[in-house]
């Protein structure tokens, strides 16, 4: 009976070794093979906050919108197609930041070979239609009809993928590895400054194993006005503020966090988190305010059961 614990005790010990070696393993390889399409579920939601005069964070809008996504790949070529299902937004904007309508648009259809775009289709005729039956002011029709948008909602649609497709090949599971990145030319971006990548391990997201990294990058925001509206005429500073409305312009520290299967590709969650600084002119006296924002992007993914896609 002892020699049969001793036994145990030796195959357990072994096995808890195996065990330990694979969970601390140093390095993993990332790919972007697909050996079969995947449906997934999205759920995509944000939190916009700005800071009052005393310094204390108001919550002005929160967006929330689910749709149907289906990855699959022809060689090299990936292609993504995202199906709009339901919105629960809420607060001041909830049906006016244009960020966030990208996620109701009917269907947009993204093909990719690594981290490049090569094509996305849907955003143009899908964007207009969406806003032509939401009941919203005129004033806000004429700003969100802006013929700039669409070709802004492109450039973030890319920007991220870029961000959630950086790592390629061998790479830490863990450690700084902004050096590595740039060596292997994957750092070259024209339109922003990332200023380090950081691989923190490995989480369990809707049971599966996800490479978990985040990217640090600072950036500026072409169209700022919607969180300025939400600051100055959802009463969260004083009335005189309403007057600075020219000149607005946006800086953000971001945080760009991802979790997906190292294998594959595929993603298990992404986490923006900004602190952004917006300047605010007076027209007439020039005078300048500058006001502080926080705003978090989370984007769950989880993987359609056999028998959910079954229904």
């Amino acid at each position: 009976m002892s020699r049969c614990l001793d036994i145990c005790g030796v195959a357990l010990a072994a096995f808890g070794l195996v065990l330990l070696s694979g969970c601390n393993e140093s390095t993993v390889t990332v790919g972007y093979s697909l050996p079969a399409p995947v449906d997934l579920e999205l759920y995509a939601e944000s939190y916009y906050a700005t800071v009052d005069m005393e310094g204390t964070e108001q919550m002005g809008t929160i967006t929330a919108a689910y749709d149907d996504l289906n990855y699959s790949s022809s060689g090299d070529t990936l292609k993504v197609k995202r199906k709009y299902v339901m919105d629960k937004s809420r607060g001041y904007l909830k049906n006016f930041m244009p960020t966030e309508l990208a996620f109701r648009i009917k269907e947009v259809d993204l093909t990719a070979v690594d981290r490049a775009v090569i094509s996305l289709e849907g955003i143009d005729d899908g964007y207009d239609s969406l806003l032509a039956h939401i009941p919203m002011p005129e004033r806000w029709r004429k700003q969100l009809l802006n013929p700039e948008y669409k070709p802004h909602l492109k450039r973030l649609e890319k920007h991220r993928w870029e961000m959630t497709h950086l790592l390629k090949g061998e790479v830490p599971t863990k450690g700084n590895i902004t050096k590595l990145l740039e060596e292997q030319g994957r750092l070259n971006f024209a339109l922003i400054k990332i200023d380090s990548v950081v691989v923190k391990g490995f989480e369990n997201r809707d049971h599966r194993r996800c490479l978990d990294y985040v990217v640090y990058l600072t950036e500026t925001e072409s169209f700022p006005y919607y969180i300025w509206e939400q600051h100055v005429n959802s009463n969260i500073i004083p009335e005189k503020y309403k007057a600075y409305n020219s000149g607005l312009k946006a800086e953000y520290n971001t945080a760009f966090e991802v979790m997906m299967e190292p294998e594959t590709g595929i993603p298990c969650q992404e986490r923006e988190v900004k602190v952004g600084k917006h300047t605010m002119v007076h027209p007439v006296t020039k005078d300048t305010v500058v006001f502080e924002s926080h705003i978090t992007n989370e984007r769950l993914f989880n993987l359609k059961r056999a028998e959910e896609s079954a229904e």
